[in-house]
């Protein structure tokens, strides 16, 4: 397959995959940005419901300072589903009955929304817990005389999106890795490659160590030959051949440090050594031949 064609064919898998991999993350978001709504609207109305309940409760212990009943009121409110806080206060906004003083709901700088007399908005507790606040007015015989404050959970859509982020970062970084082992026909290849760039970024893209040129092909390893097998081959493991250098040495140096081409050359002993690099020579120029 010509190369061109290789490389159209390998743009449109890229872009197939991170297509795909995009119209989930924004389905998911669009599901998980719904339910959040949908929870919030479920919150609101029970939150209003509730407030309009206990604030005509209130009136009359309220003006008769009864704190023992309105102590028992935020209590019964307190023990509903989803309720964080609940507390009343009188007209100069002297709280008078609460469930948790450290969990007391705050107007400023908020913008407020009302929904049938009864004002709510979002806030971040010091916990870092999501609630939506609302407030009502206690009146009695038509004046106002407090409010009741109440505090509801706003449910676990932080929590959500969170998850979606990581799991949507996740499922990227394994289709990246995944395209780049199809596009390289292996881990082992794309590690060679990656290792090579890291090599020319830091300007260690030079000769081998020790002036080892090349991996002898009677080593037994059937690797090819190519640049990526130089990098990752363990060179101290196998013989080395070098350039004919200096003829002076012994020959235990010689097999320590590498058989020299022109002793291969000179030396009976080394017969079977010459044969086999022909024919393996041969093996490498046929494969390059017939690609």
């Amino acid at each position: 397959m010509p190369e061109e064609k290789r490389g159209r064919i390998r743009i449109t898998r890229w872009f197939v995959w991170l297509f795909a991999w995009w119209l989930l993350a924004v389905f998911f978001y669009l599901f998980i940005a719904a339910k959040e709504t949908r929870t919030v609207e479920a919150v609101t109305a029970s939150g209003v419901a509730t407030v309009l309940k206990n604030a005509d409760k209130a009136g009359l212990p309220l003006l008769e300072r009864n704190v023992q009943a309105l102590t028992q009121l935020v209590q019964e409110m307190s023990g509903l589903q989803g309720v964080v806080n609940a507390s009343i206060v009188d007209h100069k906004n002297k709280i008078i009955a609460f469930t948790n003083q450290n969990q007391l709901p705050s107007k400023s700088s908020v913008q407020v929304n009302a929904k049938d007399g009864v004002g709510y908005w979002n806030q971040t507790l010091d916990s870092g817990e999501r609630v939506v606040c609302f407030s009502g007015d206690i009146n009695y015989a038509g004046t106002k005389i407090g409010e009741v404050f109440l505090v509801m959970d706003a449910g676990g859509g932080a929590g959500l999106r969170t998850i979606f982020f990581w799991v949507a970062l996740c499922a990227l970084i394994v289709i990246l890795f995944v395209l780049l082992v199809i596009d390289f026909n292996g881990v082992r290849p794309l590690k060679a490659v990656v290792k090579q760039r890291i090599r020319s970024w830091t300007g260690k893209d030079g000769g081998l160590p020790d002036s080892r040129e090349l991996v002898c092909p009677v080593c037994g390893s059937l690797k090819p030959l190519d640049r990526s097998f130089m990098l990752e081959a363990n060179l101290d493991r196998y013989p080395v051949l070098r350039p004919a250098g200096k003829d002076n040495g012994s020959a235990n140096s010689l097999f320590r440090n590498g058989v020299n081409l022109r002793e291969i050359s000179r030396r009976e002993d080394l017969g079977w050594l010459r044969r086999q690099m022909i024919h393996r020579c041969a093996d490498i120029i046929k494969k390059l031949a017939g690609e």
